[in-house]
């Protein structure tokens, strides 16, 4: 801060000749004549550089100095007039002093929590930084894996018994789940710092969600949940269809992934004034109020899903990817129970909107 810049020295001595130059004026002119408002200099040079101690100290001085002038060099405690003008000069002296340690309280305030929120800014970047070189790192190794699984899985090294087989379908299945995150990871990472690049062009977005839901029967299956998919034709946009595939993938893996055995996910496709409707939803305990404006946030579970596999960028990518295309993305519960996640794309994206959602992403 400023006040670092001087010594204590230099300004003792300035705050003394003041004091000097403003006693020869109350001292040698009459009790009615009011010199005691320049202790306002010396008070606020006190504030700003010296400690509380200094400015206490001087203010003190300040007051008595100024009540001292009704008795010497004369007794003047006849004149009311001179009284009353001195008892206002030392309320505004001590007002002054009072409204000025105020607010060098709150410059310091504000200059530590400027230091600490630039704390958290370089620390998360450095989280950032550490988290896209760690799965950068971690890729190479499970594609790896992933394709020494594949030998084995087809004999190439020998003989595979059924169960043997069974184990390297399991472990690819969870090294493919490790490719996924990765890959999630680093694309939010790309997306935060340079957007999300689209490669749009015509697609049919009834046809896009239907092959996601046909990936994700087995899934639903193995939970024993009812998946029903209510397309609607005529949905042809210009869009990104693998970035929005892994919008719906997400949406509806998620609604599978938290709701209870004998359940139900319904998916719909509906046309809206100026633009289509994706709807995912599900029989599932819902979202809290508290937390459902935070799902879409990087990292966050909410909860009462704590206890479901999970990192929270799923949803947070899928809104990277729908603010991409011009879009929105939102989530409610539902009067019966459960949730429900909508996606709103409009018939022709915004100009401006890949920009809109770089500053998002950041």
């Amino acid at each position: 801060m400023l006040r670092r810049s001087f010594s204590f020295r230099p300004i003792g001595a300035y705050i003394a000749l003041m004091f000097a130059v403003i006693l020869v004026l109350e001292f040698s002119t009459p009790p009615e004549y009011i010199f005691g408002y320049l202790y306002v200099g010396p008070i606020l040079l006190a504030n700003w550089f010296l400690d509380r101690r200094s400015t206490v100290f001087v203010t003190s001085l300040g007051v008595v100095l100024t009540l001292a002038n009704l008795l010497f060099p004369r007794d003047a405690l006849a004149s009311s007039v001179a009284v009353v003008d001195r008892s206002i000069t030392v309320a505004a002296l001590l007002t002054v002093a009072y409204l000025g340690t105020q607010y060098r309280r709150i410059q310091e305030e504000s200059a530590r929590q400027k230091a600490a929120l630039q704390a958290r800014e370089e620390l998360s970047r450095a989280q950032s930084d550490f988290v896209a070189t760690l799965t950068h790192d971690l890729k190479t190794p499970l594609l790896g894996a992933q394709q020494t699984l594949q030998f084995f899985g087809r004999g190439q090294f020998g003989e595979v018994s059924p169960q043997q087989l069974g184990v390297i379908e399991m472990l690819q299945k969870s090294n493919h789940k490790l490719l996924a995150l990765v890959d999630t990871l680093l694309a939010i990472y790309r997306n935060s710092l340079s957007g999300l690049p689209l490669a749009k062009q015509p697609s049919d977005l009834d046809e896009l969600c239907a092959e996601q839901i046909v990936v994700l029967q087995d899934l639903a299956v193995s939970r024993q949940i009812e998946l029903v998919y209510e397309g609607s034709e005529g949905a042809h946009l210009p869009v990104d269809a693998l970035q929005l595939g892994r919008v719906v993938a997400n949406l509806v893996g998620n609604a599978i992934n938290h709701t209870p055995r004998g359940g139900r996910v319904t998916v719909r496709l509906l046309r809206a004034p100026d633009e289509w409707r994706l709807l995912v939803e599900d029989t599932g305990t819902g979202i809290p109020p508290t937390d459902i404006r935070r799902v879409f946030e990087r990292f966050y579970q909410a909860e009462n899903t704590r206890h479901v596999p999970g990192t929270g960028l799923g949803l947070y990518l899928s809104r990277q990817i729908v603010e991409a295309h011009g879009g929105r993305i939102w989530a409610a519960n539902r009067p019966g129970g459960g949730c429900l996640f909508g996606v709103s794309l409009p018939d022709s994206v915004p100009p401006g909107a890949a920009a809109l959602a770089r500053s998002a992403a950041r």
